[in-house]
């Protein structure tokens, strides 16, 4: 980004629901560029850029404080080209999901610089032991599940990843995608 991070999380509220927040106040702050958060049960999650934290939460609490406890690290670094990190919590809650967008824009620095990027991650809440859970996805950025066709299976999980940058007009530079657990969606050889 071009500004510095504000390294917080601003808690807005509607208290009489007018659609406008008359409630403005600092949720969570002393972060590292926050981008992704998941609630489960009365456990907050934050992905900063580099590492997801994890802090004791009580419903309708307004402010948390204190450092959180360290989940696990993200790969980040002094060229972290993506440095947005979206977190979603599996259907069951017992896993967390993290994306990892790629350093560059086609590997120009080499694919030792995109060693565990371009990629989603699942995290074991209970460990913080983490996995890649699927790779070549240039940019991913948000994450839903979607249940099984015909209502049987698993939910399936979902991400729009954001694809090469400076190639024109001709190319989608977005798309939308259902993610395979091991599967690999072409970055950087491939769209």
């Amino acid at each position: 980004a071009k500004t510095p991070s504000a390294n917080r999380i601003t808690l807005l509220r509607d208290a009489d629901g007018d659609g406008r927040a008359e409630v403005r106040e600092i949720f969570l702050q002393g972060l590292n560029s926050p981008f992704g958060m998941a609630l489960v049960g009365d456990r907050f999650y934050v992905a900063n850029t580099d590492a997801v934290l994890e802090f004791d939460y009580a419903q309708g609490q307004t402010q948390l404080a204190g450092a959180g406890r360290p989940l696990t690290e993200l790969p980040a670094g002094p060229r972290n080209h993506h440095w947005t990190k979206s977190l979603i919590a599996s259907p069951d809650g017992s896993r967390l999901y993290a994306t990892v967008g790629s350093n560059s824009n086609v590997a120009e620095y080499g694919m030792a610089a995109e060693q565990g990027r371009a990629a989603i991650w699942e995290i074991d809440r209970a460990t913080g032991t983490k996995r890649l859970f699927a790779s070549g996805l240039r940019n991913p950025n948000g994450m839903a599940w979607m249940p099984a066709a015909g209502g049987s299976g698993a939910p399936v999980l979902w991400t729009v990843a954001n694809e090469r940058d400076e190639l024109g007009s001709d190319l989608v530079p977005d798309y939308l995608t259902s993610v395979r657990d091991g599967g690999f969606y072409g970055w950087p050889y491939s769209w």
